[in-house]
């Protein structure tokens, strides 16, 4: 004997037994589910993102340290950002041929320059972007 399920109001719980519209709201619900964006399969993240708005990054155009510019500079500490790990180092020197303050990684610093107006020597080199950078640094 096959046993009949029966519903909570005791009809007969088969497809036959269920109305027209309530096999109809049902099927329309496993539609809506399956298109549903928490289910649909998603892009990869390098095809989903857009391409980076604004104007393009500020690259410096310098390639190489010029001959006349090589040697020992001094300087002064402009700013010194510790939470950044960034200092920027002031000389009138590289200041007339860069037009821009001296970058310096805190790291390459030596432990007694420790706070803005503290006089430093220091090499210069090409950094990461094509800006120069401090390299090299001693205590003046």
């Amino acid at each position: 004997l096959k046993r009949r399920q029966f519903s909570a109001v005791g009809m007969p719980r088969n497809s036959r037994s269920r109305s027209r519209d309530s096999r109809r709201r049902s099927r329309d619900r496993r539609r809506s589910r399956r298109r549903s964006d928490s289910r649909r399969r998603r892009r990869s993240w390098s095809r989903r993102r857009s391409p980076p708005r604004g104007p393009p990054r500020d690259r410096g155009d310098w390639k190489e340290i010029p001959k006349d510019m090589r040697g020992r500079f001094e300087g002064r500490m402009k700013v010194m950002n510790k939470d950044r790990g960034i200092a920027f180092i002031e000389c009138p020197e590289t200041r007339r041929v860069f037009e821009r303050d001296i970058f310096v990684d805190i790291n390459r610093l030596p432990p007694e320059v420790a706070r803005v107006g503290d006089w430093v020597s220091f090499e210069l080199v090409v950094g990461r972007r094509g800006y120069p950078e401090a390299a090299s640094c001693k205590a003046a």
